[in-house]
């Protein structure tokens, strides 16, 4: 029998109409932010930096569904629209999937080493650098320069070694080409509408989006009631993260379409809109660094 718990088997259904609805919401917005910033000064063009940085971080988001191969129909349109929604802030798509089911596997495990630790947070200074991941560009350039040299950065197989390299080459390109078009021909717009936001402001956003999922829970857990967290959450900051607020239910059905979360919360729970809320997820979450800051 099928425990209360489960969603329905029509549940796994995959919306891509919903997706493609997602992804094009994200592409006109990127464009037209990009315009403003090209086109203004003085407080608009700050206003649509932040917002690129939004938006930036929220690709991130939906890259995350394409990863388990449900955003989009077919592995190559889940590959394509995950690189392109990774693209911003260099986040190559297989390399990304790798390093994240990795983590779905081990989570509650000392082999998860993608996931975030009190090593990452026992100083103020490992904590701003761990908040702004300035090592997120050089990480890449390492990466891309193991990887063009036929090393192997990663638990690849074959086949994911050989997309990787691709991918890797390929956004390495795109970033320098955009770095030298936009030096010589629009280097405000270059700073303002990709480096900034990019690299900047979109790290601690993004931090913001997911430290909540399991920091402050038991890491030593394998049981993800323990090391998992799932919150309420306002409506527009539910689909910035898409829909990952409700984390435990991800990590026990990840191939869950993201919309379908909530729904499943509630029949997992049966919470009033009183229960737990992103606040709460954060005063948990800034008790456990101070924790880590006082034993590191």
């Amino acid at each position: 029998m099928t425990a209360p718990s489960d969603p329905p088997v029509a549940a796994f259904a995959p919306s891509y109409a919903l997706s493609l609805a997602k992804l094009a919401g994200f592409v006109v917005s990127v464009a037209a932010l990009v315009w403003v910033v090209g086109t203004n000064e003085g407080p608009y063009t700050f206003a649509a930096t932040f917002g690129l940085a939004v938006l930036y971080a929220h690709g991130l988001e939906l890259q995350h569904e394409a990863l388990h191969g449900i955003f989009l129909s077919g592995e190559t349109a889940n590959r394509l629209a995950g690189s392109l929604l990774g693209a911003p802030m260099l986040a190559s798509f297989t390399d990304t999937r790798i390093r994240h089911l990795h983590h779905h596997r081990h989570v509650g495990t000392p082999a998860d080493v993608f996931d975030r630790s009190c090593r990452d947070f026992a100083s103020r200074r490992a904590l701003l650098l761990h908040v702004f991941d300035p090592a997120r560009l050089p990480a890449f350039l390492r990466a891309t320069f193991v990887l063009a040299r036929g090393g192997r950065p990663g638990p690849f197989g074959s086949k994911s070694l050989a997309r990787a390299r691709t991918e890797h080459l390929a956004l390495a390109a795109l970033a320098i080409g955009l770095i030298v078009a936009g030096g010589l021909l629009a280097p405000r717009l270059l700073v303002l509408g990709w480096l900034v936001p990019a690299f900047l402001i979109a790290p601690p956003l993004h931090f913001l989006m997911t430290a909540p999922e399991h920091l402050g829970r038991d890491p030593a857990s394998r049981d993800l009631t323990q090391n998992t967290r799932s919150y309420r959450a306002p409506a527009v900051w539910s689909y910035l993260v898409n829909y990952d607020n409700y984390h435990l239910e991800h990590h026990r059905y990840p191939a869950l379409p993201f919309h379908r979360l909530p729904a499943l919360h509630a029949l997992r729970t049966g919470e009033h809109p009183g229960g737990r809320g992103y606040g709460a997820a954060l005063r948990e979450v800034a008790a456990a660094i101070a924790a880590c800051r006082r034993t590191g």
